[in-house]
């Protein structure tokens, strides 16, 4: 099945707490980096 590249870094993040963007390459993979960068600046933002 495939799983867009930005779906399946949220899925990632959620399931496991990490990123495996081995799994993609070219711009797949970029958008994967992309949003794993996105969703670890949001965690880094939340108030304490």
């Amino acid at each position: 099945m495939y799983t867009a590249p930005r779906l399946a870094a949220q899925y990632d993040w959620m399931t496991a707490g990490s990123f495996t963007p081995e799994q993609y390459s070219g711009n797949e993979r970029k958008e994967y980096e992309d949003e794993a960068a996105r969703i670890e600046r949001q965690w880094d933002n939340q108030p304490n």
